[in-house]
């Protein structure tokens, strides 16, 4: 068995990781607060439609991390699909808040835990799947997720004039790229 993929850090180096990805992830979620909150004064651009399609999904697949049916397993695919969180960003808000609420109390030690993912696969849903995975892992990917739809939202922001911090929308490892490449360039 290859052991390149083991990680040999002790414990403390992990638990500092697992709490800047907890961090991280309500970094995120307060982007999300932000990105509704300009949606909800008057003269603003609509909420529903664009915005309001990517929030919901980014705020249920978290949901379906951090209030899981079942203990110990998530299930991404089965997740609500509430076409009310598409219209109301007061509702977006109240959930990202009940999101930041779990995640602030969510201990890095838990992310640690086992969890086994199930989901669909095939051209057509037809096959099912489970696979172990871990709280952490999870975050991670949730975190991912987030930024791509984010992504998705900078076209729209940019044409209204909606303010977004800098690099809204660009994975960490993106943003550290261009932030190497321009202090080479200004060295």
């Amino acid at each position: 068995m290859s052991t390149r993929f083991i990680n040999t850090k002790n414990n403390s180096d992990n638990i500092e990781n697992r709490q800047r990805l907890i961090a991280f992830n309500l970094h995120l979620l307060e982007q999300a607060q932000a990105l509704a909150a300009e949606h909800y004064s008057p003269g603003r651009p609509p909420y529903a439609g664009l915005v309001g399609s990517h929030l919901r999904h980014v705020i249920e697949h978290s949901e379906a991390l951090l209030f899981p049916n079942l203990v110990g397993s998530v299930n991404y695919d089965a997740r609500p699909r509430d076409a009310d969180l598409e219209t109301s960003p007061n509702l977006a808000r109240a959930r990202l808040q009940a999101l930041q609420r779990a995640l602030t109390s969510t201990a890095a030690e838990d992310l640690a835990a086992p969890l086994q993912v199930h989901g669909q696969g095939g051209i057509e849903g037809e096959h099912r799947f489970q696979v172990t995975s871990s709280m952490g892992r999870e975050l991670a990917f949730v975190a991912s997720h987030t930024i791509h739809h984010f992504a998705m939202l900078v076209g729209h922001c940019q044409q209204h004039g909606i303010p977004m911090p800098e690099g809204f929308g660009k994975a960490a490892a993106t943003r550290a790229h261009e932030l190497t490449v321009h202090k080479l360039a200004c060295a």
